[in-house]
């Protein structure tokens, strides 16, 4: 016999005493099948059938409930517990990671609140340009070039400022 395909509730009629028979059969692809008798005399080989009904999951389901409420598992009963621990630790977590996200964001607030604006570091960088000590015989070129391009940082440094505000 292959393995089960589909499963049956079966009422038949015992041909030797004439008492109904209820069973759940296990059938295959191949027609072939065996089963649990739930209630009647022994099967002898002498039953006709009389229902024969095959069930679907909504049977499967509503039968599972049906017996759980009456004869619970131990092992769904084990399941679920650990389903609700697992949902409990994730709500944990998602707190967890909710808090350290808030405290993230406010220490980076903290962090650019801290730091120098692009104008101020510009700003910064033409005063260190202008007070470079040239040595007496340096060209006058380069103190030319040094006082220009402090101007043009402090220049980009007011830029800098108009576009932040």
């Amino acid at each position: 016999m292959n393995e089960p395909t589909h499963i049956k509730l079966d009422i038949d009629l015992d041909g030797w005493t004439q008492r109904l028979q209820a069973n759940l059969v296990q059938g295959g692809p191949d027609g072939l099948g065996w089963g649990y008798r739930l209630a009647g005399p022994k099967y002898n080989g002498s039953s006709r059938n009389l229902l024969s009904r095959t069930l679907d999951e909504r049977d499967a389901r509503e039968i599972r409930d049906a017996l759980n409420a009456v004869f619970p598992d131990e092992r769904i009963t084990q399941l679920t517990d650990e389903r609700d621990q697992a949902r409990r630790i994730a709500v944990a977590l998602e707190q967890e990671v909710a808090e350290l996200t808030r405290q993230r964001d406010h220490i980076a607030n903290d962090v650019i609140a801290a730091l120098p604006s692009r104008a101020d570091v510009l700003r910064e960088a033409a005063t260190a340009i202008e007070g470079i000590d040239f040595h007496p015989r340096a060209v006058v070129r380069s103190l030319e070039t040094a006082a220009g391009l402090a101007r043009r940082l402090r220049r980009m440094a007011d830029d800098a400022e108009q576009a932040a505000q």
